[in-house]
């Protein structure tokens, strides 16, 4: 019997779903929707997702993921008929002038035996999404340095270090023990709204009010001890600009070109601060008035989502001769400053300054 589903229902819960996909199949099944047992989930060997099945259990199979949306995203009709048929699942329009028939596996191989079931659930605090948010962005890139692009989730706060900014949030996580988690899980994590956790010895398990299961990693790599760094964040008061969070929503234009470093280029002088993003298409840098600077000139980078979160909640900052600090309550981040005339000792790092340079 055909399936009568809601449309924008069925592609509100599938790209739920999204981020347990692989775009490559690196492991069996992980770019594709499974559905087994009243359950749909997805697995690419670091996070696995799982709700409800839409379909309850009147599907069963591994559907690839792409074509699937795609065809949902196209189709107009407010509801759709949805039929397994032979090695296939049939979509049908609710006049049955469109169908499209989509491959499906019967054999479920998604290998999600290895994920501990989740046991006892404990309430997040209300904060730890915001907190998870902020956070994960000062995780990096380079994985020959496997902390660094992790989270590190403490019973007493979350923190991330990519070697040239810090972040760190106070509070009680309500977590057992210490833990990593890849940044990747961690933004995940942040933006599907979780409320509780279960902790495993292998993996962290987060859920939503609307029953949406995520589990991701977790490794018991040692994490480098952040605190005297933090306890030694004195520096020179200094207020940022009123409009900066607008000139880096502009800079991220071609920054963001570079997906797995995605930063701009903070330089600072007496009376004045400039943001500049660069990419393969081009590059921006806008100048703004600054108060309360009389050092010599400074740089750092910096995530743009990072500094626009920053920003918007708190314009007071600290300068250092090596560090540039923001503290609001809970949390407190640090930047390394370097010389703008001779970079960064990683020049890979750091955006050429050419033609936007003062």
């Amino acid at each position: 019997m055909p399936t009568i589903i809601n449309r924008d229902e069925l592609l509100r819960q599938l790209e739920c779903l999204q981020v347990g996909l692989s775009s490559r199949e690196i492991l069996e099944q992980s770019n594709c929707f499974v559905f087994n047992k009243g359950q749909a989930m997805t697995f690419n060997g670091e996070i696995r997702l799982s709700c409800e099945s839409p379909f309850g259990k009147a599907v069963t199979g591994a559907i690839k993921a792409e074509p699937l949306l795609n065809v949902l995203r196209k189709i107009p009709e407010g509801e759709v008929e949805i039929e397994p048929a032979e090695g296939e699942l049939r979509l049908l329009g609710s006049k049955k002038r469109r169908k499209a028939g989509i491959c499906m596996e019967q054999e479920i191989t998604l290998p999600v035996a290895e994920i501990e079931a989740p046991k006892t659930w404990v309430k997040l605090p209300e904060d730890f999404p915001e907190a998870l948010k902020i956070v994960q962005r000062c995780a990096g890139t380079n994985e020959r340095k496997f902390v660094s692009v992790c989270v590190h989730l403490h019973p007493k706060w979350l923190e991330a270090c990519d070697e040239f900014q810090l972040c760190r949030w106070k509070m009680k996580t309500g977590f057992t023990g210490e833990a990593l988690i890849r940044s990747s899980s961690a933004s995940a994590i942040a933006s599907l709204g979780m409320t509780e956790f279960s902790e495993g010895k292998n993996w962290l398990h987060f859920r939503n009010g609307n029953g949406l299961l995520l589990s991701c990693c977790r490794y018991m790599e040692e994490f480098p001890d952040l605190s005297k760094f933090l306890q030694e964040a004195e520096g020179t008061p200094v207020t940022l600009p009123k409009g900066l969070a607008e000139a880096v929503d502009v800079a991220q234009v071609f920054s963001a070109e570079d997906k797995d470093n995605n930063h701009i280029r903070v330089d600072i002088r007496p009376g004045r601060v400039k943001i500049s993003g660069r990419g393969i298409s081009g590059w921006y840098s806008e100048t703004k008035k600054l108060v309360g600077y009389d050092g010599p000139p400074i740089a750092f980078l910096v995530s743009p989502e990072l500094l626009m979160d920053l920003v918007s909640r708190h314009n007071e900052c600290k300068i250092s001769t090596t560090r540039l600090i923001v503290e609001n309550g809970a949390y407190k981040y640090l930047a390394c400053l370097f010389d703008p005339d001779q970079g960064m000792d990683n020049e890979e790092e750091a955006p050429a300054a050419s033609e936007e340079s003062e």
